[in-house]
């Protein structure tokens, strides 16, 4: 008997990278088809002579080539892929497979989504008027957001639409960029969140928040620190997103108008891009 593919009524917003992969991994492993993926893309204005479906092909696989280029490499090295793979999926209790999109140039969204929308934004990203448009145009409607920049105030106040992000950081308390190395230099674990965006950063109403257990890798001694930073954000900050995505799954089986509470702002700081120096304390104890 076929397996029969549960529709989760949301969009998501895919920006390329591992976030987002992971994401579609862990939806496809619960059992769910999305209704609807926008494949966002800059496109740089170039081979506009082609078929639009060409077009939007190439240019989207281009750059999902460029965006997932870390994970990739990582993955080829065996050495250092291994350990990360395996820690994460015995801790973390994820299938043999969480993985298996990254390699992928453009894997089929078919299976993934009952449609397929692309959206070039340009240099502007989400300030891109072609995307306000195409959002308006949808209706209400419960997007995924997987990152790719800033979304302005006047797409997530679109009527009766709900944005969802997954922030690696425990909210309130560790907001802003590198969540995952802050958290583990502050709260000594990784944490994550899940709550209705707003335009104000990291400050929309919790669905969900969690503290997972911190990991530890064993991987040769030998990378530079340029390679010790890519490395939690191609496989240990998503991974840690795609947790919490489960969990609020699994609890509520839906994204949207879920029950929320809002958070205490007070209580917490919008952290910024790590320092070098405080960066090379945090891969002591991420990596030994």
């Amino acid at each position: 008997m076929a397996f029969i593919m549960k529709t989760l009524e949301i969009t998501v917003l895919a920006y390329e990278g591992p976030i987002y992969r992971t994401y579609m991994s862990i939806l496809n492993a619960l059992g769910y088809r999305v209704k609807r993926i926008i494949k966002l893309y800059n496109g740089h204005d170039k081979l506009r002579w082609l078929l639009r479906y060409w077009r939007n092909n190439l240019l989207y696989i281009k750059e999902a080539l460029s965006n997932n280029y870390w994970p990739t490499y990582f993955i080829k090295r065996k050495e250092i892929f291994e350990p990360i793979r395996q820690t994460i999926l015995q801790n973390y209790h994820l299938p043999n497979t969480f993985f298996s999109l990254f390699s992928q140039g453009n894997f089929n969204v078919h299976v993934f989504s009952e449609e397929c929308i692309y959206c070039e934004c340009g240099p502007t990203g989400f300030k891109s008027d072609n995307l306000f448009d195409l959002l308006r145009s949808l209706g209400p409607q419960t997007y995924l957001f997987t990152g790719g920049g800033l979304v302005p105030q006047r797409i997530l106040e679109l009527p009766q639409t709900q944005f969802v992000h997954i922030h690696p950081g425990y909210l309130p308390y560790v907001r802003g960029a590198d969540g995952i190395l802050w958290s583990t230099l502050i709260r000594k674990k990784p944490g994550a969140a899940c709550f209705y965006m707003v335009p104000q950063l990291d400050e929309g109403n919790l669905i969900f928040t969690e503290e997972l257990p911190a990991l530890h890798f064993n991987i040769p001694a030998y990378q530079d620190l340029k390679t010790l930073y890519r490395l939690p954000f191609s496989f240990y900050d998503p991974a840690v997103r795609a947790v919490l995505l489960k969990r609020v799954l699994e609890a509520f089986g839906t994204l949207t108008n879920l029950p929320t509470r809002p958070q205490d702002i007070a209580q917490g700081i919008t952290y910024h891009f790590m320092h070098d120096m405080l960066q090379e304390k945090v891969f002591k104890q991420i990596f030994v």
